[in-house]
């Protein structure tokens, strides 16, 4: 160990103090080449071959293109199939326990559109999670139909009735 510290010594002495911090440089430099630069490499190499991935994707997309997109106008029903929707909306009331004794209808040409708007007002008491469900059903039934407006009102605090007004709107095509 002695021999070993002596000859330490004396290739510093030889060194000098400008080689010794060069060999503190060169193990700096040598440490942050095992550490730094090999964790980059090795994220540089995961991302060429997630890019190399999606290049593959895109070519296999570009090579099958999408087909073009749906008029969703075309996919509306003819304007006789509106009293068949506004029944199934009953239906589907009667369904979650709701009773629509009264409503209000009119129907509206949109300007500039082949469309008609039939604006439906129904008043409807029940509790709220029959109420919530029939609405759900409709609007995933009939993808023509939006909801307007939705007002809720209860008499008393304790009460679980509540007393709706809903406005919807069901859109079919003008042309027979």
């Amino acid at each position: 160990m002695n021999a070993l510290l002596w000859r330490l010594r004396q290739g510093a002495r030889r060194l000098g103090a400008t080689g010794l911090v060069g060999l503190a440089l060169l193990a700096a430099a040598l440490g942050l080449q095992l550490t730094a630069v090999t964790a980059t490499q090795a994220s540089v190499a995961a991302k060429e071959a997630r890019l190399a991935q999606l290049r593959v994707a895109a070519q296999a997309r570009a090579a099958h293109p999408a087909p073009p997109p749906v008029d969703p106008l075309a996919r509306l029903p003819a304007k006789g199939s509106a009293s068949r929707q506004i029944g199934e909306l009953e239906r589907l009331a009667r369904d979650h326990g709701l009773e629509l004794p009264r409503g209000q209808y009119s129907v509206s040409a949109l300007s500039g559109t082949p469309l008609l708007r039939w604006q439906l007002v129904l008043p409807v008491e029940a509790s709220y999670a029959p109420l919530h469900a029939f609405l759900v059903a409709a609007l995933a039934h009939s993808p023509n139909l939006t909801l307007d407006e939705f007002k809720l009102k209860r008499e008393r605090i304790e009460s679980p009735e509540l007393q709706a007004e809903l406005r919807l709107s069901l859109f079919v095509e003008a042309k027979p």
